[in-house]
């Protein structure tokens, strides 16, 4: 089975990918890892900007009956409905708050100046973030538009992730120990592209800019509901603390976790 796991950046997306790796494994099912020619020898996960009916085509020929999942943060492929339809697909798309979102990116963008990086490096200000975020969502609304796609909330996935797990395992006809594949995710330096952690964060952002974002993205907060129940509790516990987003040090740990599988 092919699994194909999208997410709009800074929603977790990682965090769901693992999720789902490890919810087959869990399962008793082995995931493949692509190498060459399909990925770089030490990629980490089973990354595409784009993936297109051609190289499902070739990656099912490539490991033959395993499963695998597939991560994105591109456009649906042309056919993705007939794909799974036929059951010859499955996936997911994971939405957030794109207040959230922006202030996420600002984060990433002042680790990679600081660090002569250039990816998001361009967002400086929550200005800079709205082209992005308008082409991100578009592309969000034709995945999760698609019958048989799973949607999965930020705050979900991050707050209460073994019911995330068990919606994956009754997607995929498996049982699963929900609760023994998020334990897996203990440390948050297991966890990719982990940032700050901190529930409902929109709440840093100005008045001013969230009434811009309310009003640009009013059709997306009508139909997505985003203060779940869990990250309005996470939220109370988290009152009194104060976060850092992770620095390239923590990422690079991560990284090299995620690659020894340790």
């Amino acid at each position: 089975m092919i699994y194909i796991s999208y997410g709009v950046t800074k929603s977790a997306s990682t965090f769901l990918y693992q999720l789902t790796e490890e919810t087959f494994r869990t399962a008793g099912r082995k995931v493949a890892r692509l190498g060459h020619p399909f990925r770089p020898i030490d990629s980490v996960e089973n990354y595409f900007n784009f993936i297109e009916t051609e190289l499902l085509d070739e990656i099912e020929t490539a490991i033959g009956g395993q499963d695998i999942v597939l991560k994105t943060h591109g456009t649906p492929p042309r056919d993705l409905a007939q794909l799974v339809a036929s059951g010859r697909v499955m996936g997911s798309a994971s939405i957030r708050d794109p207040r959230e979102i922006a202030l996420s990116m600002l984060d990433h963008g002042t680790r990679s100046r600081r660090w002569r990086s250039s990816r998001f490096s361009e967002f400086v200000t929550v200005a800079d973030t709205l082209h992005a975020l308008d082409l991100q969502i578009a592309c969000f609304l034709n995945w999760a538009g698609t019958p048989g796609v799973a949607v999965f909330n930020y705050n979900d996935i991050c707050f209460d992730s073994a019911a995330v797990v068990r919606s994956i395992a009754a997607q995929i006809g498996a049982e699963v120990d929900a609760e023994a594949v998020v334990g897996t995710f203990g440390s948050k330096t297991t966890i990719g592209q982990f940032s700050k952690g901190k529930a409902l964060r929109y709440t840093e952002m100005d008045n001013r800019d969230q009434t811009l974002f309310l009003e640009r993205f009013k059709a997306l907060y009508s139909a997505y509901e985003f203060e779940t129940e869990a990250a309005l509790k996470i939220a109370q516990m988290q009152a009194n603390r104060s976060f850092r987003p992770s620095g390239e040090l923590r990422q690079s740990i991560s990284t090299l976790r995620r690659l020894f599988r340790v």
